[in-house]
């Protein structure tokens, strides 16, 4: 049976979500001004993730290892064997975390905290499904500019990503309006 830690929201993102591993602050912070508009000062997101890593590193969940490459250093970021281990509760900025209770009936959960939690879980794949399209249409774009050959066949890819970059757009902004969060500024391909 695996144990229940909580995260902020945001490194669940990075951590569970991307699967992300074996990585730097600055990684961890390109990604999060990529895909999350809610950051977009370089300096303050980057020391957001250093106490989120920090805080995450006493909990025992990531590991922190120093890497010397021709005299330089560079810190790398890991999950440890407990975080695998652990079923991850994202967390919201300044929400606490549920009080555990040892009792053996089973804790009622309110229905809107439990829609809430589901919403917040699609709109989170969706959005990732929204940045992986639109990698995928660059990548179809690029492609087209090295294979002038492949144009015709790379234009059909990148018009079906371009449709799915619309539905999954449609999707982001009925979840976010329905959460009450502030409708984002993704855009399509």
């Amino acid at each position: 049976m695996s144990n229940k830690v909580d995260m902020n929201v945001f490194l669940h993102s990075l951590l569970v979500i991307k699967q992300m591993n074996d990585f730097t602050v600055a990684e961890a912070r390109d990604a999060l001004l990529r895909e999350h508009a809610e950051f977009t000062d370089e300096v303050e997101t980057r020391k957001f993730i250093y106490r989120q890593l920090s805080r995450n590193i006493e909990k025992g969940l990531i590991k922190r290892t120093d890497c010397f490459d021709s005299g330089s250093k560079q810190v790398i970021y890991s999950k440890t064997d407990k975080l695998l281990a652990s079923s991850v509760v994202p967390i919201k900025r300044g929400s606490k975390a549920p009080k555990v209770t040892h009792k053996k009936e089973a804790v009622k959960v309110p229905e809107t905290a439990r829609y809430r939690t589901e919403l917040h879980k699609e709109l989170m794949a969706y959005e990732m499904d929204l940045n992986t399209t639109l990698e995928e249409a660059k990548e179809y774009k690029r492609l087209s500019a090295r294979f002038p050959d492949l144009k015709d066949k790379l234009q059909q890819h990148q018009s079906q990503a371009k449709d799915k970059s619309i539905k999954l757009l449609g999707k982001i902004h009925a979840l976010q309006n329905l959460l009450g969060y502030t409708v984002t500024g993704h855009q399509t391909c």
